[in-house]
């Protein structure tokens, strides 16, 4: 019994040090946003023009809702493009009426012809070939900004990036990494899994960029990038069949250490319409799976993230499961000094157990709170367990899935 008390003591005091670094690691982010979203120094003249491309299909009530906030923005020179993907409800009449009130609003479409392309990358890259503007900052048609300052955020990351970022790699971006999050109005549970899944790939995204490493993802609906070096690197040629995560992709395949710029400013950040249904979901998830497949560089970014999310577990097994354990133990009939060996034990497991779910819980919400979203308490560990498992369906849901289904010019 001795024994054991050392062997589960010795597990705890190496599993702890690990777990609790991680725990404090959840608050990196919201402790440099707080930091750097201030107002900047730099001028109206100062800050490039930009073209703003949509690619839509068969969203005429999310681009009346939400394209008229993208026009609204508070910067003078910025014009939209969006590209109307062979979309058969009112689509195109809403742009019509759109461009009558705004001048800087223009539409175009995809041909119905085309073929051996993905529609989404071709409507993309008519956007950025439309594009009258070297930078060209990519959302999509159920997004709005969370403030009039979104365009001035990302002007002032092209034009000074070091405002945002203290990084000495950095001098002149070619793509700049905003943020984005769900409408957070319900509470569903859903909405929940929805919004702790897309921040948690938000805060990774973020860190693995802020250790000096290339961009491996990025969020498809607050992009901006050079147009040059878009047409430089051939766009969208690689992958060029595949209906999803163009943008990720695109990112992925042309970042490195030295040309990308995060945008840390929760006022830069971007709202998307919630998620509809299970069923959307886990498409989504699904869909990136298969993206996933088609990654550069990205080796240590998913041993990173593979072992984040299976930590929760090894606690779960170093420390919880063996407090258990001991609680029945003192049920039994002991010597007096393996009974006071096992108290000692659950003591300081538990207290263990405590200081770390305390340390996540305030540091996870640190970012939260920087970022404008929902807080999470206790809900936050069951998340935490259910996201390897949720990957892992993903991509056994995508071995089974037939390849015809991820690729050729389907929405």
């Amino acid at each position: 019994m001795l024994l054991l008390f050392k062997v589960v003591l010795l597990v705890a005091l190496i599993v702890w040090p690990m777990a609790i670094i991680s725990a404090y690691q959840y608050g990196r982010l919201g402790r440099l946003l707080l930091r750097l979203d201030k107002k900047k120094t730099g001028t109206e003249s100062d800050l490039p023009p930009l073209s703003i491309i949509i690619a839509a299909h068969n969203q005429a009530p999310a681009l009346r809702r939400h394209l008229p906030v993208i026009l609204n923005q508070d910067y003078d020179r910025f014009e939209v493009i969006v590209i109307d993907m062979a979309s058969t409800d009112e689509t195109k009449s809403v742009l019509e009426r759109l461009e009558l009130q705004y001048a800087n609003l223009r539409h175009t479409h995809t041909p119905a012809s085309a073929r051996d392309i993905s529609i989404a990358r071709l409507a993309l890259t008519l956007g950025f070939r439309s594009a009258a503007n070297e930078w060209v900052v990519i959302t999509h048609p159920d997004c709005e900004p969370i403030s009039s300052l979104w365009l001035s955020r990302i002007g002032e990351a092209i034009s000074a990036p070091k405002h945002f970022i203290q990084s000495t790699l950095l001098a002149s971006p070619e793509m700049v990494l905003g943020m984005a999050r769900y409408d957070e109005q319900r509470s569903s549970w859903l909405d929940y899994k929805t919004g702790f899944y897309r921040l948690w790939n938000t805060m990774a995204t973020a860190q693995h960029v802020l250790n000096g490493h290339a961009a491996v993802r990025a969020d498809a609906c607050n992009l901006a990038f050079r147009k040059s070096y878009f047409l430089e690197h051939g766009g969208f040629a690689e992958a060029q069949d595949l209906k999803a995560g163009a943008e990720e992709l695109l990112v992925n395949h042309t970042s490195t250490p030295y040309n990308t710029a995060l945008l840390l400013a929760p006022s830069a950040m971007v709202i998307q319409d919630r998620v509809s249904s299970e069923q959307t979901w886990a498409m989504q998830r699904l869909f990136y799976a298969e993206t996933r497949r088609h990654q550069h560089h990205a080796h240590l970014y998913r041993l990173e993230q593979s072992w984040r999310q299976l930590l929760p577990w090894l606690v779960a097994f170093a420390l919880v499961l063996p407090l258990f354990v001991c609680c029945a133990f003192l049920f039994m009939e002991m010597e007096p000094i393996e009974t006071r060996s096992i108290i000692i034990l659950i003591v300081v497991l538990f207290l263990l157990i405590i200081i770390y779910t305390i340390t996540k819980l305030i540091s996870f919400n640190t970012t939260t709170r920087a970022l404008g979203c929902r807080s999470y308490y206790l809900s936050l560990l069951l998340l935490e367990f259910q996201l390897p498992l949720q990957n892992l369906s993903a991509r056994i849901s995508r071995r089974f899935t037939s390849q015809n289904n991820f690729r050729k010019k389907f929405i």
